[in-house]
C-alpha cells in the first residue's frame, strides 16, 4: 500500500486518524492527530481515506523488483493496459459513525471562547461540526477584498467535528468573511445532493457580548453557531414575496380545522390513532413546534376519554421516531395523569420504536 505526505488515515486497530506528516522509513511514517499530537505509526496499521502529496513510500515489493531488474523497456500486452487504466480497486470510502434516524443533512460552523467568561481574552476557536449521517468533503476560506484563501479542506466524517482554526483578540480587529463549500453524499443514495456554498460575515463586536454565546448542543461552553445548510422549510421562506408571506400570516389567524378522527367502536379491542401533525391539520402553515405539539397532545387527551368511556382495552398512539419530543411529552403524561394504566412500546416489526400502546383494561 503506498501512503503519502498529506494523506488522510485512519487508524486500524484504534479509535481516529489524522494527516500524515512526514516518512520515517518504508515501514512507519508519522501521523498528526487531531489534537495536535504526532504518533509514529505502522503502514500496515493505517487506512487512506483521502488523498495528499505525491511523495510516497514505494511497495515493498515494487523495491525488490526495481533493485533485482535495473531500468529496462518492456512492451505492455494489451491485458496490462487495461489493468493499468483500471487501476486497484478503491478501499477509501467507509460509512462509518451513523446515527439512527440523524438522516438530514446538518452541518454547523461554530465559533467557541475556551473562557465562557472571557471570551476574547481567552482565545476563540472555529470548528465544523458534521451533525448527521453524511460524509462530507469540506473547503473552508477567508474572503477579503474579493480574494479567497483556502485555510483548510478535507473530508469530516458522519457525526464529527473537526477544529478549524484559532483566533486571538489581535484578529478580531480584521476578520475576513468565513466561506465554506460543501459537498455531501452517502454511501447510497436515491438522488445526488448540490453543493452549498455559505459566507458567514461577524461584527467584532459580539465578541464582546456573552450574550452572544449561547448553550448548544456540541460544546460544554457556550458558542456561536451557524448553519450552513438550511432546512426545507427555511429556504421556502426565503422565497417568499412580501405578498405571500403576509397571506401566511393571515392564514395562521384563522384557526386550523381539525381532521375527523374515526369513531371508536363500544368494546373495541385496539384502537389506533395517528398523531403525526399532517394526519391531525389540513393546513400547518405558521404554525410553530410548540403550537403543533399542542394540537398533537390535545388529541391524545380527546382520545384517551373516549377510548376509556367506551372500554376499549388496548389504544395504540402512532408519533413516529423524529427527535422524541412527542414521544416523550405524552409518556410524561401518561405517567403522570395516567398512572393506573401500563405502557409499552408498540410492535416493533409493525411500528419500529414509532408507537406507544397503553393497555385500558388489566
Amino acid at each position: 500500500m503506498q501512503i503519502k505526505i498529506g494523506d488522510r488515515v485512519r487508524f486500524l486497530n484504534d479509535v481516529g486518524g489524522g494527516k500524515v506528516t512526514s516518512i520515517i522509513n518504508p515501514d512507519m511514517v508519522n501521523v498528526e492527530t487531531e489534537d495536535g499530537f504526532e504518533l509514529p505509526t505502522l503502514v500496515t496499521k493505517l487506512v487512506v481515506i483521502g488523498g495528499g502529496d505525491t511523495y510516497g513510500i514505494p511497495d515493498k515489493a515494487s523495491e525488490k523488483n526495481t533493485a533485482a531488474h535495473p531500468a529496462t523497456t518492456t512492451k505492455a500486452t494489451p491485458e496490462e493496459d487495461e489493468e493499468e487504466e483500471t487501476g486497484p480497486e478503491f478501499y477509501g470510502f467507509a460509512e462509518i459513525n451513523q446515527v439512527e434516524g440523524n438522516n438530514q443533512p446538518r452541518f454547523i460552523f461554530a465559533v467557541v471562547p475556551e473562557d465562557a467568561n472571557n471570551a476574547v481574552g481567552a482565545g476563540i476557536t472555529l470548528y465544523l461540526i458534521n451533525d448527521c449521517n453524511y460524509t462530507v468533503l469540506y473547503q473552508f476560506a477567508y474572503h477579503r477584498d474579493q480574494n479567497y484563501e483556502t485555510r483548510d479542506s478535507g473530508t469530516l466524517e458522519p457525526n464529527t467535528r473537526i477544529q478549524l482554526e484559532q483566533l486571538t483578540q489581535a484578529d478580531l480587529g480584521d476578520l475576513p468573511a468565513f466561506c465554506f463549500q460543501l459537498l455531501y453524499f452517502r454511501k447510497h443514495a436515491t438522488s445526488m445532493e448540490a453543493p452549498v456554498q455559505k459566507e458567514i460575515s461577524l461584527n467584532p463586536v459580539k465578541f464582546y457580548k456573552q450574550n452572544s454565546f449561547s448553550k448548544n448542543d456540541y460544546f460544554r461552553n457556550p458558542a456561536m453557531t451557524f448553519p450552513l445548510v438550511t432546512d426545507p422549510l427555511t429556504a421556502e421562506l426565503e422565497k417568499l414575496s412580501d405578498k405571500e408571506f403576509k397571506k401566511i400570516v393571515r392564514e395562521k389567524e384563522k384557526p386550523p380545522q381539525k381532521k375527523m378522527q374515526p369513531v371508536s367502536l363500544p368494546n373495541q379491542d385496539l384502537v389506533e390513532i395517528d398523531l403525526h401533525i399532517q394526519e391531525l391539520l389540513d393546513n400547518t402553515s405558521g404554525l410553530s413546534n410548540a403550537d403543533m405539539l399542542k394540537v398533537q397532545m390535545d388529541t391524545f387527551r380527546e382520545e384517551m376519554a373516549k377510548a376509556i368511556d367506551l372500554g376499549v382495552k388496548k389504544i395504540i398512539f402512532i408519533h413516529g421516531v423524529g427527535n422524541g419530543v412527542l414521544k416523550n411529552e405524552l409518556r410524561r403524561e401518561l405517567q403522570r395523569k395516567y398512572r393506573k394504566y401500563s405502557f409499552q412500546d408498540a410492535s416493533f416489526q409493525e411500528y419500529g420504536f414509532g408507537a406507544t400502546m397503553v393497555n385500558l383494561k388489566r
